[in-house]
């Protein structure tokens, strides 16, 4: 499973949509995994979250919040893991945790993945 089919499946209890083949050799359709037809439904039935935006990244922190996980993957996670040319602070993690500078959401999502215990398989 990548990162952000765990994400969307394991932490934001999202499905993960992806084309599959069912039915038999003669009767063979394409479905999403979802189990809606493709021709069903509008077009963003089957839209997989990017992870690599504002919106994916809020989203993905406040379940961390919710969860009562806040502290332990600001502190103990992400404040270990922040460049050193950001400070020490907690204002400097802030700052480069929600990507104040408008890049590297995709980084910092993949982060959460690995907090909730994602692997990358080799």
């Amino acid at each position: 499973m990548n990162w952000k089919q765990f994400l969307t499946e394991k932490v934001l209890n999202g499905c993960w949509h992806e084309r599959v083949q069912v039915g038999d050799i003669l009767n063979m359709r394409s479905e999403c995994s979802c189990g809606k037809p493709d021709y069903l439904g509008t077009a963003n039935d089957h839209i997989n979250r990017t992870f690599d935006n504002r919106s994916d990244l809020m989203d993905l922190y406040e379940k961390v919040y919710e969860d009562g996980k806040w502290d332990d993957f600001f502190w103990d996670f992400a404040f270990k893991r922040k460049p050193e040319n950001y400070g020490l602070g907690e204002a400097e993690t802030s700052v480069w945790l929600f990507c104040l500078n408008g890049k590297d959401y995709e980084e910092k999502c993949r982060m959460v993945a690995e907090f909730y215990g994602w692997e990358e398989k080799a």
